[in-house]
């Protein structure tokens, strides 16, 4: 019985759901109609493995809270808003938008003062919680659990 390969199995799993929940209607951002969670950077920072024979790590991004819970609830954690401001500024140079006189930091600013007014709704591919409560931000993981542990039950008992 291999606790490891059981472990990176059920990790496996459990990234599957995640980015399958990504790339559900929840991902559709609804002004474009297209799913942007797919392939961006968030959804490539998804990565779930075991780090010993007890222990499974759950990593992601950290500006996922940004796209969980949206920005007006953002506002107050550190991090959230400075990476925010870095990837409308990224996003302003890879696409060479330019008004006017204006500088790229100038740009940003109309931007984020836009998106600031209008607010950005929430896409809940995940839960939040401020405490890391696992099971609120995982609810599906005792599903995938008690399978897990069924089928290591069920190896156990024919071994």
């Amino acid at each position: 019985m291999d606790i490891r390969a059981a472990l990176i199995e059920l990790s496996n799993d459990i990234k599957r759901e995640i980015l399958r929940r990504m790339s559900s209607d929840v991902g559709i951002n609804p002004r474009t109609g297209t799913n942007t969670l797919v392939n961006s950077s968030l959804y490539r920072s998804v990565d779930v493995y075991p780090r010993s024979e007890s222990t499974i790590i759950f990593q992601i991004a950290d500006y996922y809270e940004f796209v969980v819970r949206g920005w007006a609830h953002t506002g107050r954690y550190a991090g959230t808003k400075q990476q925010f401001l870095y990837n409308l500024l990224q996003w302003v140079r890879r696409k060479h938008i330019r008004f006017g006189n204006l500088s790229e930091n100038q740009i940003v600013y109309l931007v984020y003062r836009k998106i600031n007014e209008e607010l950005i709704a929430p896409r809940p591919f995940i839960n939040y919680d401020p405490q890391g409560d696992v099971s609120k931000i995982l609810p599906f993981l005792d599903d995938y659990f008690d399978a897990w542990a069924d089928r290591i039950f069920d190896k156990i008992t024919e071994e």
